[in-house]
């Protein structure tokens, strides 16, 4: 959180409005048959929380925001337009292919938070905890390989779920999240036949700033 000089007050009460900024990286889920991560991974997304303390302290509260956001899974899946002009998502063994293929998401999210916090209504400068739940509806997804066009793709789930939490004190804070969705609808299969079940861990950092 940004510093800010305090400010004497009578009031107890207080509100911890922030827009927030994430940075992390994707660890994906390798229990699919042939499939592997491959180069770096990462998330990024920024928004807005609006903070409703529920005890007279304020340091105890519920967030609730809207954001933006970025996935960048770097993977050895490509996907082929086959014959019937349908799309075939294949597993490549080639390591110098398989790191340049990108699957790249944009999405909105609404997180909900329960947050617990050592501030006061004069201290911008203490520890939290904030745990809870992101809404994410994926609006444009596309694969891009290492040569060739990118493709658009339908098969990636529109809404997903996931579980967060965040902890740290003043600006610097942990940031952990794991996903209750797949990345693909349930029907998507590999060339080897295999469901692409695919989710992921985002590990990294999260700002906040009044």
């Amino acid at each position: 959180m940004v510093a800010q000089e305090s400010i004497p007050s009578k009031k107890t009460s207080y509100r911890e409005d922030q827009w927030y900024t994430t940075l992390s990286f994707l660890l994906a889920n390798e229990s699919i048959d042939g499939f592997r991560s491959n180069g770096l991974s990462q998330a990024f997304s920024i928004g807005f929380i609006r903070d409703y303390p529920i005890n007279i302290e304020s340091n105890k509260a519920i967030g609730v925001g809207l954001g933006y956001g970025i996935n960048n899974f770097g993977s050895n899946l490509t996907v082929v337009q086959g014959s019937n002009s349908s799309y075939q998502f294949n597993l490549i063994q080639n390591t110098l292919l398989a790191s340049k293929n990108r699957l790249i998401t944009h999405f909105i999210e609404v997180p909900l938070e329960y947050r617990w916090r050592t501030s006061t209504v004069n201290d911008y400068t203490f520890w939290r905890i904030y745990a809870g739940y992101l809404f994410r509806y994926n609006f444009f997804s596309k694969s891009k390989p290492f040569t060739g066009a990118s493709t658009v793709l339908d098969e990636v789930n529109r809404v997903t779920h996931a579980l967060k939490i965040s902890t740290g004190y003043n600006t610097w804070n942990i940031y952990v999240e794991y996903s209750l969705s797949p990345y693909f609808k349930k029907e998507t299969l590999t060339d080897l036949n295999v469901p692409l079940n695919l989710s992921s861990i985002k590990v990294g950092l999260v700002f906040y700033v009044l």
